[in-house]
């Protein structure tokens, strides 16, 4: 965990390495900490001084020799939150810039474009590029028994419930019933004002494992787990077909009210 820590912070697993060693063993000189680490003198004497940049690593002199310790573990934790910091400073600017690029875009394509994903990992991609947006009005079939079991209880919290209401992007769901879950349990899916979201059953006949969702000028299609691929086409048309299509299902499908005490 550590290694991917250090990794977010553009530094290699042996910086990782020097760090924890030094933090176990407390004080010492580079050579000592070489041979602790079987590694050469020099190597280890770059990897302190990049360490010291990033304040992961103290450096005091004893004797005329230097001896590095490392910074407590706390200081790592003020790394990360002031790199959090930065970033979130960094998307504020760039959603203030967000509108004027939108209006600049080229609007017009001359093909529809189509991207496809495979895989865990390459589906729960297609939520991230939803996200993309912010303050919208989105429609989605929602086999949700079977999105639950491809992308989890957890990334669904924060992707398709969290970061969705931040994003201000509202949806409208129709799921069918035979994969409809127990909202007393999972309370994350709850639809109302709070969760930026209106679900429906969809009459008894409508079935499918297969979700899609509409968002700007594309259709994302989402599988279940059991074939695991989705894909992303852009499209004016396409999206105002599947708008009709979902309208008109919305009509005929059933509204659900919840009430509940939170157990989850």
């Amino acid at each position: 965990m550590i290694d991917n820590i250090f990794q977010k912070l553009n530094l290699k697993k042996i910086y990782a390495r020097v760090y924890l060693n030094l933090l176990e063993s407390g004080p010492l000189p580079a050579g000592q900490l070489a041979k602790r680490l079987n590694l050469k003198r020099q190597s280890v004497y770059d990897y302190l001084n990049e360490l010291q940049k990033k304040g992961l690593v103290l450096q005091t002199e004893k004797l005329g020799v230097k001896i590095w310790q490392a910074a407590p573990p706390e200081k790592l934790n003020e790394i990360i939150n002031d790199k959090i910091s930065k970033l979130n400073d960094i998307q504020d600017k760039y959603n203030k810039l967000l509108p004027d690029l939108i209006v600049s875009q080229k609007s017009e394509a001359i093909t529809p474009k189509f991207t496809y994903y495979e895989g865990s990992a390459g589906v729960k991609q297609i939520i991230k590029d939803i996200l993309l947006y912010r303050d919208l009005n989105t429609q989605a079939f929602w086999p949700i028994k079977d999105m639950l079991e491809a992308f989890g209880k957890e990334y669904l919290t924060k992707y398709g419930t969290e970061q969705r209401i931040k994003q201000n992007i509202k949806i409208k769901i129709i799921v069918p019933e035979n994969k409809m879950i127990d909202l007393k349990k999972y309370t994350f899916f709850s639809p109302g004002k709070k969760y930026k979201r209106e679900i429906r059953i969809a009459p008894k006949k409508i079935e499918g494992s297969m979700g899609y969702w509409v968002y700007g000028n594309k259709v994302a299609f989402i599988s279940s787990k059991k074939e695991s691929f989705g894909f992303i086409v852009e499209s004016r048309e396409l999206t105002q077909l599947k708008k009709a299509e979902f309208e008109i299902l919305w009509k005929n499908s059933k509204p659900i009210k919840v009430t509940y005490t939170r157990v989850d």
